[in-house]
């Protein structure tokens, strides 16, 4: 069978003859040059909060440490690419004109009908300052809740609060992370009582005060109030109240006749009973009397062990003093152990912070 010869086809545009047609029955050489890869405007305007660097794009603020992010994202959505071309490809570089503009050179790569197309276009980029509705609303003040730290029956310690703070500010930068960009605090306010913070998302105020008191233990009172309405939907402020509880890590309490080392109070009072180092619980609503401290113990010479009893230095007189050996004690005589003078006697302290 004799071989048919190759199918030649006459380009309309210059008259070629080609094997194959590209759109609208062009060679590649006219068809290349016929065709529009990408448009770009002139000009892109971007708004830039001058406070915390975010851009506004597609109705919304976005937050942004790198310009380049922002340049990329307003040229992308800006630009027009061909509907016919797959495998897009954008890359751009700019000059910087002046603190508010830049040159962007633009370059696009893609294929059409099977041919890899490119084409390069400039751009300038003009820069807008203007506060965003986060920057705006906190220096205004603005909050959706408020953290309120307290404790049960006593005044909540300056540890206490920068360790709640701390633990806050962990949620907020986890919520931010995730989009929530009112996660933050607009303001704290010191009262005689305790602190308050005043917190711009209604969820991450709720999530701070959760983990307070998974971490601390004591309760927690979530309340709401509203205050008015927008787009006729009803507005509203909560307010959450972290009740650390009375007795905390370290305290040395009575309670029921024995004293305890206080590891944390949740519904119940948890510790080690000093007297024989067993650990304890009690309903929080028993009656405690606070003996006092961690703080207020005193290191003294352990003089001597004997079977299940020890004897130390009293603090204060300097006499030797008698005690039942606590199973915690592992010391050897003449080195030195931690005590505690209370109401109710001379106790040893376990090693460490309990």
């Amino acid at each position: 069978m004799t071989p048919q010869p190759a199918r030649t086809l006459l380009c309309p545009g210059c008259g070629r003859e080609v094997e194959r047609f590209y759109n609208h029955n062009l060679c590649e050489e006219c068809f290349l040059k016929s065709f529009a890869l990408f448009a770009c405007p002139p000009v892109i305007k971007i708004l830039v909060c001058p406070v915390c660097g975010s851009y506004f794009t597609s109705g919304k603020w976005i937050e942004s440490l790198d310009p380049k992010e922002a340049f990329f994202s307003e040229i992308s959505r800006s630009i027009q690419v061909h509907p016919d071309a797959s495998s897009v490809k954008l890359d751009f570089s700019e000059e910087e004109i002046d603190q508010a503009r830049y040159l962007a050179h633009i370059s696009v790569s893609a294929v059409v009908s099977g041919v890899t197309v490119s084409a390069t276009a400039d751009t300038e980029i003009r820069i807008k300052k203007e506060t965003c509705d986060v920057c705006s609303r906190i220096a205004g003040g603005y909050y959706a809740g408020i953290l309120q730290l307290r404790a049960d029956r006593r005044r909540i310690s300056e540890r206490e609060v920068e360790e709640c703070m701390q633990l806050a500010d962990r949620v907020l930068n986890t919520f931010a992370a995730k989009g929530d960009r009112f996660a933050f605090v607009s303001k704290i306010t010191e009262l005689k009582e305790g602190v308050d913070l005043y917190v711009g998302s209604i969820n991450a105020c709720k999530h701070a005060c959760s983990l307070i008191i998974r971490e601390f233990g004591g309760t927690s009172v979530v309340s709401s109030s509203l205050v008015g309405k927008k787009d006729g939907v009803d507005l509203y402020r909560i307010t959450c109240a972290a009740r650390l509880p009375e007795f905390v890590r370290g305290d040395v309490v009575s309670v029921r006749g024995r004293v305890i080392e206080v590891a944390h109070q949740d519904r119940q009072i948890h510790g080690i009973d000093l007297a024989d180092g067993s650990k304890v619980s009690f309903d929080s609503k028993t009656p405690v009397v606070k003996l006092g401290t961690r703080d207020d113990a005193v290191a003294v010479v352990l003089v001597a062990i004997e079977d299940d009893t020890v004897q130390v230095l009293d603090p204060e007189t300097y006499r030797t003093v008698l005690l039942k050996k606590p199973n915690f004690i592992s010391a050897e005589a003449g080195s030195d152990v931690c005590v505690i003078k209370t109401s109710m006697g001379l106790f040893l302290l376990p090693a460490g912070d309990g």
